[in-house]
């Protein structure tokens, strides 16, 4: 059976001069930095990678992506594809805030609302993935989205 993962929501943080590579002659890479946005504020998940020109080219400092876990490297560190969010950014945390009547500070709120959009891209992951997977195998759009919740449940319980 297949290994499920949920996919981390990280910052680009930081993109470094392109530096040659050791291991084949003429091509360059790109340090990169993430920051994991699943961490409190005060522990610093950092994720490096290096990219290449093609892969650095679609992002920026401050982009928010996902990060997929596809394997480990030969020194046991986890390797990652990166997700870029196709979509157009959705209005929802900036056009409906959190409601004050709660009694949380701006930045509790402020954190509610990137945890509720990243719980609501994960979601979206799995309905994707659920119809990729699933698609010809069941039929009912109750079943795809059944089938999301099952993934998205197991995701957030890991």
């Amino acid at each position: 059976m297949a290994k499920i993962v949920a996919p981390l929501s990280v910052r680009v943080e930081a993109i470094g001069r392109p530096r040659e590579s050791g291991y084949e002659p003429g091509k360059t890479y790109y340090p990169t930095l993430f920051i994991d946005l699943s961490q409190p504020d005060n522990e610093v998940g950092k994720i490096w990678k290096n990219l290449s020109s093609e892969e650095v080219s679609q992002i920026q400092k401050g982009d928010i992506v996902q990060l997929v876990e596809v394997g480990r490297d030969k020194s046991g560190k986890p390797k990652h594809n990166i997700l870029l969010d196709t979509q157009p950014p959705a209005a929802a945390p900036a056009s409906t805030p959190v409601p004050q009547a709660l009694g949380w500070s701006p930045e509790e709120r402020r954190a509610i609302a990137t945890k509720i959009q990243q719980h609501a891209d994960l979601m979206a992951y799995c309905l994707e993935t659920s119809r990729q997977r699933f698609d010809g195998l069941v039929e009912a759009e109750e079943s795809f989205r059944a089938l999301a919740t099952t993934l998205f449940l197991a995701a957030i319980k890991n």
